[in-house]
C-alpha cells in the first residue's frame, strides 16, 4: 500500500512538472503540436465529440428524423412512466380517502376519548401476535386500553395496548394465546370467555353445558369485561365443539371480525386525552340577521308611544274610582274667638 502511494506521488509530481514546463516554453508550431498531442490523448472526447457532430451533420435527413424520433421516443417512455406512477398516486389516495371517510362517521363509546392511529409494523413470524402503531404516551395511550378497528361501518374489537413507548405502542390482538376477553352470545345471555389461539380463529369456553349452541352466533364484548366497552363486535361461532365427558363446559370456535392483515388504521379508547390536545369544535349554526324596516320602525315606535297615554290614563281612572269609593272629608272652617266666648 505504501510503495503504490509513492508511485502515485512520483508520477503525480512528473506530471505537474511536465506542465508547468510546457506552460514556460514559448507556443512556436512544434510546442502546439505536441500540445495538441497530449490533449487528444489524455481527453479525447472533446475531439470524437466534434468528429461525431460533423458525421451526424452530414447524414441524409430520413436519418436524422429517425434519430429525432428516437430521442422524442425516450422522453415520451419516460413520461408515460411518470403518468402511470401519478394515476396509482391517485388510486392510493382516493382508496384512502374514502377508508378514512367510512372511518369519521364511527363513533366511539362514550366516556372515552379516540384516538386514531397508523399501524407501522407487524411481526411477521408471528402475525397473529401483536402490531406496533405510530402513538404513544406522547398523544396520551396507556398499559390496557382497548384498540378497535373499523368494519363494515361499526367498530369491532382488535386488541389492547400492552407496552407504550414515547412515540409507538405495541398491541396484543386477541388471536394471540395470551389475550382473553369476556363476551356473550347474541342468541342468549350465555357467557363465556374468548381465548386467542394463536392462529386465524379464536376459542369461546365456559358455556353452560346444557345450553343449545348454533353456527353464526354473534359473539359481543360482556359489561364484565375488564378492558373493552360493553356490546362492541367479535366474530361469529364457525363451529360448536363437541362435547367432552370430562369438562363441565361447552366450547366454540369463532371466527374474529378483525383480520389484523388487513387494518391501516386503527382507534384506540383512551382513558383521557392529554392536556392541550385539540378538540373538535362544535358546530355553531350561523346567526340570521334581523332587518327592520324604516315603516316598519317607525309603527313599532309610534304603538309604543300610542300605548303609554292609554296605560295612564287607565291609571287616573283607576284613582278617580278609587276616590269617588271613598267618602269626602268634610272642609273645617276657621272658629272666631269671640263666637267661641
Amino acid at each position: 500500500m505504501q510503495r503504490e502511494t509513492r508511485i502515485a506521488n512520483v508520477v503525480l509530481g512528473a506530471l505537474s512538472a511536465l506542465a508547468l514546463l510546457f506552460l514556460s516554453l514559448p507556443l512556436s508550431t512544434p510546442v502546439r503540436s505536441f500540445k495538441a498531442g497530449a490533449g487528444y490523448l489524455l481527453d479525447p472526447l472533446a475531439y470524437h465529440g466534434e468528429a461525431g457532430y460533423r458525421r451526424v451533420a452530414g447524414l441524409p435527413q430520413r436519418i436524422r428524423q429517425l434519430l429525432q424520433a428516437d430521442i422524442a421516443n425516450e422522453s415520451l417512455r419516460a413520461e408515460l412512466r411518470r403518468g402511470e406512477w401519478l394515476a396509482t398516486t391517485v388510486s392510493t389516495l382516493s382508496l384512502e380517502n374514502e377508508r378514512l371517510r367510512g372511518a369519521l362517521a364511527l363513533k366511539a363509546p362514550a366516556g372515552r376519548s379516540p384516538a386514531w392511529v397508523n399501524v407501522m409494523e407487524r411481526d411477521p413470524i408471528h402475525w397473529y401476535r401483536s402490531l406496533v402503531v405510530d402513538a404513544g404516551s406522547d398523544r396520551g395511550v396507556s398499559l390496557n386500553d382497548p384498540v378497535l378497528g373499523p368494519r363494515d361501518g361499526r367498530l369491532v374489537a382488535v386488541g389492547r395496548v400492552v407496552d407504550v413507548r414515547p412515540y409507538t405502542s405495541t398491541v396484543l390482538l386477541l388471536t394471540d394465546e395470551l389475550s382473553a376477553a369476556a363476551a356473550y352470545l347474541s342468541s342468549g345471555t350465555l357467557e363465556g370467555l374468548v381465548q386467542g389461539q394463536d392462529g386465524p380463529r379464536l376459542r369461546m369456553n365456559y358455556l353452560n353445558a346444557e345450553a343449545r349452541l348454533s353456527e353464526g352466533d354473534s359473539v359481543y364484548t360482556s359489561p364484565t369485561s375488564a378492558t373493552f366497552p360493553s356490546g362492541i363486535l367479535i366474530g361469529r361461532v364457525a363451529r360448536v365443539n363437541p362435547r367432552d365427558p370430562f369438562l363441565t363446559f361447552q366450547s366454540v370456535e369463532v371466527t374474529p371480525v378483525a383480520d389484523a392483515s388487513s387494518y391501516q388504521e386503527l382507534i384506540i379508547l383512551r382513558a383521557r386525552a392529554p392536556e392541550g390536545e385539540a378538540k373538535p369544535s362544535l358546530y355553531t349554526p350561523p346567526s340570521i340577521p334581523v332587518v327592520v324596516s324604516s315603516t316598519a320602525a317607525a309603527v313599532a315606535v309610534s304603538t309604543t308611544t300610542a300605548a303609554r297615554p292609554r296605560r295612564r290614563k287607565a291609571a287616573a281612572v283607576s284613582t278617580q274610582t278609587e276616590t269617588e269609593a271613598e267618602p269626602a272629608a268634610a272642609p273645617v272652617e276657621p272658629v272666631d274667638p269671640e263666637e267661641a266666648q
